[in-house]
């Protein structure tokens, strides 16, 4: 994607789980997929888990002042640094803010001019000699290999930006006249160049040219025929590049077939992502928010369903509250028995022993004038009940 205020779409991240060792490289690695604009980014605990990293171009520029670029920025250099195994391909945007996070530079284009064309980039022999870009070209042969050898690439570039220095320990790949630093690599784990190889020129005329405002009419005109002459450029070359980078530094288990098909199908997905049309979007900005859009709706019966399930969760909290709140005053009713208890013992039990025998006592001296009260009335009954009776003189 492109990387300047008035272009296409956020930056993106897509990390690379790492299948088992004994596993060919034609498994098929699970990829998952971070939008770095919301901040979004792998754990850094997982990172041992992840075999590479690919990070996007952006409408936004590497010195905008967002929080999200900082924190992406950082997160490179500490992956860099800390996880050399984790392998980094970053693209316009992203390959501007590596070489930033690595201390190296990058900023407007020299004489602020906008890039939008095919561009023509010369390989150093850094570029020639390694091992992925080598297999790429024997699937791929440059398009003027025939009177240029290896040394002439051509691909399609969209770039207000630029990196301007390279960062320390870095290897120049590639250069322009654009822009001196085309394409850099720091050791075998990080490759980085500021092309569109993914993009195909039919996606940058339909997606991209109509939303650069900077670019006068005639200057679109000629970005238009810098990729309908010339035959064709070496997006391909670098897709597979790209591929077998990720995969290790080697294009083993891949083919011009494989590759072409993969390039296809990324090309068709992209010119299919949204439908809207020069007269009713006048920028990337409203494009990107119409996409948005789009999203949100196919995502809006995912959502309700994730609300419904927190309603439910939060009746179940609200029974459990209740439950833990009836266990709660037990438990505070055998504290009192229990600190009951605990002041019987200090105080000692053998005087309350010594008191319960005395009423015992007195219960019992209490039955014996009972019982007595009770024969002495049971008299008087048979008396009163013989003088009812006529029953005169003693019994």
């Amino acid at each position: 994607r492109a990387n300047t205020r008035d272009r296409s779409s956020s930056s993106v991240a897509f990390a690379f789980a790492s299948p088992p060792p004994s596993l060919t490289l034609r498994v098929r690695l699970r990829r998952e997929h971070f939008r770095c604009w919301n901040d979004e980014r792998p754990a850094v605990v997982d990172l041992p888990t992840y075999a590479g990293l690919v990070v996007t171009g952006s409408h936004h520029g590497c010195n905008d002042a967002h929080a999200w670029i900082g924190n992406l920025r950082a997160f490179l250099r500490h992956v860099v640094e800390e996880h050399p195994r984790v392998r980094i391909l970053a693209t316009c945007f992203g390959h501007q803010l590596l070489a930033q996070a690595l201390g190296g530079a990058a900023g407007p284009n020299p004489g602020g001019a906008f890039v939008l064309r095919r561009e023509s980039l010369e390989c150093e022999d850094a570029m020639l000699e390694r091992d992925d870009f080598r297999a790429a070209a024997a699937m791929f042969p440059p398009s003027g290999a025939a009177s240029e050898g290896l040394r002439r690439i051509r691909v399609v570039e969209s770039h207000g930006d630029c990196v301007t220095s390279l960062p320390p320990g870095a290897t120049l790949l590639a250069s322009s006249s654009t822009a001196a630093v085309e394409a850099f690599a720091v050791g075998d784990g990080a490759l980085a160049w500021q092309g569109h190889p993914e993009l195909s020129a039919d996606a940058v005329e339909r997606k991209i040219l109509p939303f650069i405002a900077s670019l006068s009419a005639e200057e679109k005109e000629a970005s238009v025929a810098s990729w309908n002459t010339g035959g064709r450029d070496d997006a391909l070359l670098l897709v597979a590049m790209a591929r077998g980078f990720l995969r290790g530094g080697t294009c083993d288990g891949d083919d011009a077939e494989v590759v072409t098909r993969h390039y296809e199908c990324a090309d068709e997905i992209f010119l299919n992502m949204t439908s809207v049309t020069s007269t009713s979007v006048t920028s990337l900005a409203d494009a990107a928010e119409a996409t948005f859009l789009r999203v949100s709706d196919a995502l809006r019966a995912d959502v309700d369903a994730v609300s419904a399930e927190f309603r439910h969760l939060a009746a179940m909290n609200q029974s459990a509250g209740a439950r833990y709140a009836a266990i709660g005053r037990k438990v505070g009713d055998a504290h009192v028995f229990a600190d009951k208890v605990r002041k019987v013992q200090e105080t000692g039990i053998a005087p309350q022993l010594a008191r319960l025998e005395e009423i015992e006592a007195s219960v019992g001296s209490l039955e014996s004038v009972a019982n007595a009260l009770d024969a002495r009335c049971a008299e008087l009954e048979r008396r009163f009940a013989r003088v009812v009776n006529g029953e005169v003189g003693d019994a």
